[in-house]
């Protein structure tokens, strides 16, 4: 049973139990059992605050010469980067969302080829769709790697500075994923889509589709991940009377509601109204676009799928 904090909001504004980071924190609070009241919420903020701090890291603009390669491919990029192998990956090894990290295990050394070629692509010479696609294919397929190279971690949390420290080549800069997502990809790109598209190796992330993003028809493959993400009753749906959501609504609030952004709205209850299932956008609607909202707890563990087992070899029978 799904089980979540009654941080609720009956009026738009932002809850007082603020959630930890997503995908940096790693907060000895996470997961702790829900505060009920203001009050305690707020003594509970105060706390988890002193110790990790709260809410997501800021959408902050790297600086230096990886900016300049982004501000020129935004400015006149025209060419684009081939993802073939990388979707080939993605179409053997996953299943309803879930990964065969033991298939991705098998075929390492095409996964290291593909990311040796994102390591020497000149960001600055793509187009803005190309390397917002490249971004997001480098944030996933390292991800990736990072489960690969621990293949005992049941969570990526495990992983000490996976998100924060460990850095990764891309377009020739050595990044870290926090680098990716927070200083490269929101600040530069403002579209909240992205929070659907990146995949933490966790089953409360948004799925790891079966192939690679593409930056020719990149808005139309975002645009079926959120309407995705939506309609799946694990990250939105109603129950008891309350609107129930992902916590990336939490963390992210601002990158849903924040003038500027792409299809930014008054609230994140608006946001998910115009692509959620009927059924939700008609109690949000219902409600005067502000219904009582709750945030689902974020369960970490690895979004492992069961490895296909052979069937066992039975010859051809002719006689009883």
């Amino acid at each position: 049973m799904w089980r979540y904090r009654l941080g609720v909001r009956t009026d738009g504004s932002q809850p007082s139990d603020r959630g930890s980071n997503p995908r940096s924190a790693t907060s000895p609070h996470a997961g702790l059992p829900p505060r009920r009241g203001v009050k305690a919420g707020v003594v509970f903020a105060l706390a988890v605050c002193g110790l990790a701090g709260c809410g997501a890291p800021r959408a902050e603009r790297a600086g230096g010469e990886v900016a300049r390669a982004v501000e020129a491919s935004i400015a006149s990029g025209r060419e684009a980067v081939d993802h073939s192998a990388w979707d080939g990956l993605l179409a053997a090894a996953v299943r309803g969302g879930l990964v065969d990290y033991s298939i991705l295990r098998d075929r390492r050394s095409s996964l290291d080829a593909y990311l040796d070629r994102l390591a020497v692509a000149r960001l600055e010479t793509l187009a803005p769709g190309q390397l917002k696609a490249l971004l997001i294919n480098a944030y996933n397929a390292f991800t990736v790697k990072s489960i690969l190279d621990r293949p005992q971690v049941s969570s990526i949390r495990q992983i000490r500075g996976v998100w924060t420290s460990k850095k990764h080549r891309v377009g020739g800069f050595d990044l870290t994923l926090d680098d990716i997502e927070h200083r490269i990809l929101r600040p530069y790109f403002r579209d909240p889509r992205i929070h659907f598209a990146l995949n933490c190796a966790s089953r409360s992330c948004p799925v790891l589709p079966p192939r690679a993003y593409d930056g020719a028809r990149l808005d139309a493959q975002l645009d079926e991940r959120a309407k995705a993400f939506l309609a799946d009753p694990g990250h939105v749906r109603v129950e008891a009377g309350r609107l129930l959501v992902s916590r990336i609504f939490e963390w992210y609030a601002d990158d849903f509601t924040a003038p500027g952004w792409r299809g930014a709205t008054p609230g994140i209850e608006a946001y998910i109204a115009h692509q959620a299932p009927p059924e939700v956008a008609r109690f949000i609607t219902g409600h005067g676009g502000k219904p009582p909202t709750a945030f689902l707890d974020y369960d970490w563990s690895l979004n492992q799928a069961d490895p296909v087992v052979p069937a066992p070899f039975a010859p051809n029978r002719t006689g009883p």
